[in-house]
């Protein structure tokens, strides 16, 4: 119906709109030719000796030099025998302050050269490389190289696209607005939650990124999923360039799916900073706009479902989660929490013998694949609170409509996650993985004070635990003073029975959900006996351990009670007059602006921050807990290294790209040898004979590595690499069609719809 109305508008005969599609044609055209002109290619002669045992500061191996505006990659030979002993970066007096922006990059012994990027915004006329030197082992740099890249037009061609589609959505909408008036009531929705999302987006904007304890994880986790696509591995299953060049598992384990957009971002030329930024502020306004439709739908009010996205958006708890711990997959996972809340209100609440029941499992579906491809932990609570409900609402399940609706909720979010399922599976099962060795970790000592949940005016804090000193310097994490407030003033009502005469069809819900997040928050405290669940039986341990933190249960928690308050709105409204309505929406009003946004203020003014452009600035061997790595693997021993060949074994060639290996070799010895390569080992590495096709025995080497087995005799090309096996291909065919089938069926029910209508 819309496209159709626009259609009729003639939009592309108003001269407004030919004025501005010309001139964003222009500018579009303009960054294509730049793009396509060839790079060009600097080279500089010259070496230096760093004397051992004698530090020095930034120290100029290079100078002089003139480059335009643009993107640059650097690379500088260096010869050293000691792993991050020097830095290499780059300076220039003569350009304007954030006009050279790059973090340089360490030097490691296993490496030849440097390869890092810089990004030049004018002209530099003094260009420095400059190295420094902490004096242990020896040092030489050599010739070097910089390499022009296109990427600066690029980015400028995201911008110019991203501004025109903006200029024209809101051109397209005017005159829309013109022919068919749009209601107020949207107006007002769009202009809030919009405010909304930018509110929580504020420390995204300030060009540089809050230092929470996970940042730099998940900035490698986007790096990771560029570096993958570069090599034409897609799905993402191992990251090529992490633990120096080994190869991890991450991609497998925690899934990637929502990290595609920064990392085509950093593909495109934007910093990873930016990029991830970038991400941050989609977040935020997938959360207000999906908590906005999701709670106003149920109570079919926008005031009521944009006070609900302010409270969910601006929580404490996601504050907590997206920005100062920077915990990236629990902030995407909060946000589809709302989407599953809202399925099982439709799936539960509403009368199954309505038309519009057919699509109740949708949401239920869409919200339920978010969470398994954000954040697996996250999913584990959800399946308990969907249990729970389930549970509640047992005599429900067994009508034909209801069962039939969670069953398609739970088979389409399976096939649409199977991509991701299979392979973690097939990993986890078969994989011995230091994740499935960690239940000793313990986490009651981990849990909440009841004045965590209602604490209004938090500040940054340091402890995570509060066992031994309470809440002193603890972090902010809670629900806030008016969810606790709300959940009082919903349990007063309820017992003193005020909702008797209430015709809310989904009354009965509310009330289970009222109890469900009372429960989640128990569960969020130091009070409630985790340690002894651990101690009833080892699956039950590993479960609790893998759990990390019980202020995890908050993310529910809050989303249960936000639905209470919208229902004390509703309420209010409805029954209790214009006053009681309004103090209920001033008070959500105030403690937003008081606890969110203060939070928001306190931690953007207060909390360390930092800017990393790329990988090379962070450096290769962080990966957090090492939950994914090869049990028994020895991870200080992994470093950049060359072939370790057994006896016998002569290597005349050798190239490593990435997770590929090519290299000549002869085998002279009188029996079987090996060569080990610096890849862990992870199913799903082939060794075959690039002469013949013969398929080579892949299995164990030293310190879980990839070792080739050459038989006796051996002589040729060897070929080594990973490829998905069939079945991962299989059940990523699956996920595909999945998701062809529920967009073919949501334009059939979009058409039916448009029909009816013009009946």
């Amino acid at each position: 119906m819309y496209i159709q109305r626009i259609w009729n508008l003639k939009i592309w005969k108003k001269k407004p709109f030919c004025m501005a599609a010309v001139l964003f044609f222009l500018m579009i055209l303009f960054c294509l030719i730049k793009i396509a002109l060839p790079c060009q290619t600097y080279s500089y002669e010259g070496s230096m000796f760093f004397n051992p045992d004698s530090p020095v500061g930034d120290t100029a191996v290079y100078g002089g030099i003139r480059l335009k505006p643009g993107v640059y990659r650097i690379e500088l030979e260096y010869d050293t025998d000691t792993d991050l002993a020097a830095l290499c970066h780059v300076a220039d007096g003569t350009v304007f302050y954030g006009g050279l922006r790059s973090n340089g990059e360490h030097l490691y012994s296993g490496l030849p050269m440097t390869g890092f990027d810089i990004w030049l915004y004018e002209e530099a006329k003094d260009l420095q490389i400059l190295v420094s030197y902490g004096g242990k082992g020896s040092l030489v740099t050599g010739s070097l190289r910089i390499v022009e890249t296109n990427q600066l037009w690029t980015m400028m061609l995201v911008l110019v696209l991203t501004a025109g589609l903006a200029v024209c959505i809101f051109m397209i909408f005017c005159y829309y607005d013109k022919v068919y008036p749009v209601p107020m009531g949207k107006k007002h929705a769009f202009f809030w939650v919009t405010v909304i999302a930018l509110a929580a987006s504020l420390p995204s904007l300030c060009g540089y990124n809050i230092a929470g304890a996970d940042l730099t994880y998940h900035l490698q986790r986007i790096e990771g999923v560029k570096d993958a696509l570069v090599q034409g591995q897609f799905p993402v299953r191992l990251e090529p360039k992490w633990l120096y060049g080994h190869g991890y598992a991450n991609g497998i384990f925690y899934c990637n799916t929502f990290l595609y957009f920064p990392a085509l971002l950093r593909l495109l030329g934007f910093p990873v900073s930016a990029s991830y930024n970038a991400y941050c502020i989609m977040l935020n306004f997938a959360a207000a706009w999906i908590s906005y439709v999701c709670f106003g739908r149920i109570f079919k009010k926008h005031n009521i479902g944009i006070l609900c996205s302010a409270l969910y958006t601006l929580s404490v708890f996601r504050i907590y989660k997206l920005i100062i711990t920077s915990a990236t997959g629990e902030g995407t996972a909060v946000t589809f929490i709302p989407l599953v809340l809202y399925g099982l209100y439709r799936v539960f609440g509403e009368d199954p013998q309505q038309k519009r029941y057919k699509t109740s499992w949708v949401p239920l579906t869409l919200g339920i694949a978010g969470l398994i491809q954000s954040h697996m932990l996250t999913c584990e609570i959800t399946a308990v609170v969907i249990a729970v409900f389930c549970i509640i609402f047992i005599r429900k399940i067994f009508e034909g409509r209801v069962f039939l609706a969670l069953f398609r909720a739970a088979l389409c979010s399976l096939l649409l996650s199977l991509w991701f399922i299979v392979p973690f599976l097939d990993y986890y099962l078969t994989q011995d993985v230091h994740i499935r060795h960690v239940s000793a970790r313990t986490i009651q000592d981990r849990g909440l004070y009841l004045a965590h949940l209602a604490f209004h005016f938090w500040s940054r804090g340091v402890n995570t635990p509060t066992g031994d000193n309470g809440m002193q310097y603890s972090h902010p994490v809670g629900i806030g003073l008016i969810l606790v407030a709300v959940l009082a003033v919903f349990l007063i009502l309820w017992f003193s029975g005020a909702f008797r005469k209430v015709e809310f069809r989904g009354l009965f819900f509310v009330k289970a959900a009222a109890g469900v997040g009372t429960a989640l928050l128990i569960m969020s405290m130091h009070i409630f006996p985790w340690d002894r669940i651990q101690d009833l039986h080892p699956v039950l341990a590993s479960l609790v351990s893998s759990l990390q933190f019980p202020n995890r249960f908050l993310g529910w928690g809050t989303a249960c009670l936000v639905l209470v308050f919208g229902f004390c709105m509703w309420y209010f409204q409805v029954r209790g007059g214009k006053y009681g309505y309004l103090a209920v929406a001033a008070a959500g009003v105030i403690c937003v602006t008081t606890s969110g946004m203060y939070l928001l203020d306190y931690v953007n003014s207060g909390e360390d921050y930092f800017v990393l452009y790329n990988e090379e600035s962070m450096g290769f061997g962080y990966i957090s807990g090492a939950e994914y790595l090869i049990e028994g693997t020895e991870e200080g021993k992994l470093t950049y290294a060359s072939p370790q060949t057994g006896e016998g074994v002569e290597l005349s060639a050798y190239e490593k790209k990435g997770l590929r290996v090519r290299m000549q070799c002869v085998n002279r010895a009188v029996g079987d040898s090996y060569v080990d390569l610096p890849l862990l080992l992870y199913k799903g590495y082939r060794a075959v004979c690039g002469d013949t096709g013969q398929a080579l025995q892949v299995c164990t080497g030293e310190n879980n590595l990839v070792r080739v087995l050459l038989p006796a005799g051996f002589e040729g090309n060897v070929e080594v690499g990973f490829s998905s096996p069939l079945y991962w291909r299989i059940s990523e065919l699956l996920t595909a069609l999945t998701v062809l089938g529920l967009l073919l069926m949501w334009c059939v029910v979009r058409r039916r719809e448009y029909v009816e209508r013009e009946k």
